[in-house]
């Protein structure tokens, strides 16, 4: 099967705003049938809207899910409700991302960034796992960020001691790109392609809690969001054959990260702690 996008079924988060709004209603509108992690009604109900509004011809589908990735309970039901409607998946697209300026703790008693952006796409993985081999050539790809520089604080992932959301936010995306090179060699025997992307500096609402400079810097400096999509999309329709495994995208080509990035003996440490963290949660 070749990654033709009218016939892709894709399971996507942070669909519903920016870039990823961008790319999941350019993905559907050309043919896909995409599964959307959603909180809220509203917000399903105007992407699916807007949806209409641009692609009135079109036969892709959007599914809503309901789910929050700041509640790993809510996130086992979404997935749960994903493998009752569909027996096989094309491509995981692992977009939400937040960047808090606070600590604020989840209902699972995790900070917030540490679970919404790498936590809890780890237990996505984990239960839609089996779905995606059922694919002829299935594909994960995860939206990192070109702030990933430092270290992972084993010690202290959650940044308890002394929160800054810069580092948090920083060590997040960090986490994502060490997580896509730990998975595109565990994964490569299964035939899973595993890439991550930088979609570059984007006016979106990630920085929302930001003060006014930083608000105004991304308002003024930022790509739009249609421009940000590009490298997902591309990276969503192109065949495993033309991705290199476990590359860092940037504009639709691959980019150096830095030298902490490629190391394996922290990648797998690192998903050795989350999944020991998700076992002592009960996932």
């Amino acid at each position: 099967m070749s990654s033709d996008e009218k016939s892709l079924r894709i399971f996507m988060t942070g669909a519903t705003s920016g870039l990823g709004k961008e790319a999941a209603l350019t993905l559907v509108g050309e043919g896909a049938k995409l599964w959307f992690l959603v909180r809220t009604k509203e917000l399903s109900e105007a992407l699916t809207a807007e949806f209409k509004q641009r692609y009135p011809d079109s036969h892709g589908q959007l599914i809503p899910v309901e789910g929050d990735l700041a509640d790993l309970h809510s996130v086992k039901a979404a997935c749960d409700a994903i493998t009752h409607q569909t027996d096989s998946l094309d491509v995981l697209i692992y977009n939400a991302g937040i960047w808090n300026f606070s600590f604020r703790e989840t209902t699972n008693g995790l900070e917030e960034t540490w679970q919404v952006n790498v936590v809890s796409h780890v237990l996505i993985n984990n239960l839609l796992m089996p779905t995606l081999k059922q694919s002829s050539e299935p594909k994960i790809l995860l939206t990192a960020s070109g702030l990933h520089q430092g270290k992972i604080y084993f010690n202290d992932p959650e940044f308890r001691s002394s929160f800054s959301g810069f580092k948090s936010y920083r060590q997040s995306k960090l986490a994502v790109i060490l997580l896509t090179r730990r998975w595109a060699g565990t994964m490569a025997g299964d035939g899973v392609s595993v890439v991550c992307q930088h979609p570059g500096l984007v006016d979106t609402r990630l920085g929302r809690d930001a003060g006014w400079f930083a608000r105004w810097f991304f308002k003024t400096f930022g790509r739009t969001p249609q421009k940000g999509a590009e490298t997902l999309i591309h990276l969503a329709q192109s065949t495993s054959a033309l991705l290199e495994a476990g590359a860092f995208y940037k504009d639709k080509k691959v980019h150096k990260t830095t030298a902490y990035s490629y190391r394996q003996d922290e990648a797998d440490k690192l998903e050795k702690n989350i999944q020991e963290v998700l076992a002592v949660l009960g996932f």
